[in-house]
């Protein structure tokens, strides 16, 4: 009975150890934002084996280039979004996860100057923006707690002066709390 015991410990071992569903998580990624480069934190409550929400913290900065003037840009968004695992194999040891959400932040042009130089000004200006994100997150189990994550996200601001569409795409790493 012993002999039992510990053979059915032994094999049932790997399957608690990774074991990642219903845990809530924590994520840092960078990537490129545009034409420059950005920066994610999120927090992500699981609802169910499959669904979960997340709540993001963006920045971003890039030069946006008009003839031959280069106008710095900076946003900070944050974003509330419900997400769907729609493909997963190996136990969950990677996941293919799509969501989409809103978002409001600021976006900060030309430092908040007009001007650029004394010949040339800016269209746009600084101000709160708003608007929509799609998302699909890929999650590789690392360790028990880390997971490498892959991710893209297509971001609407409604109302800004410098695109409506820009893309994030990046790579970082993911905490489950256990």
């Amino acid at each position: 009975m012993k002999h039992i015991t510990v053979l059915l410990l032994l094999l049932c071992f790997p399957i608690v150890v990774f074991s990642q569903t219903y845990s809530n998580t924590f994520s840092v990624s960078g990537g490129l934002f545009g034409d420059g480069y950005g920066g994610e934190i999120t927090y992500n409550t699981n609802l169910s084996e499959n669904t979960y929400t997340q709540i993001a913290l963006n920045g971003t900065s890039t030069n946006y280039k008009s003839g031959s003037a280069s106008i710095p840009y900076t946003s900070v968004t944050a974003s509330y979004s419900y997400f769907l695992t729609v493909w997963n194999r190996n136990r969950k040891m990677q996941s293919l996860s799509l969501g989409g959400g809103a978002l409001a932040g600021y976006e900060s042009v030309n430092n908040g100057n007009v001007e650029l130089n004394n010949i040339i000004s800016v269209d746009g200006e600084s101000k709160f923006i708003f608007g929509a994100v799609v998302t699909a997150d890929l999650d590789i189990i690392l360790t028990e707690h880390l997971s490498l994550l892959v991710k893209t996200s297509e971001f609407y601001h409604v109302n800004s002066d410098f695109g409506n569409l820009t893309n994030y795409s990046g790579l970082g790493i993911r905490y489950y709390f256990n």
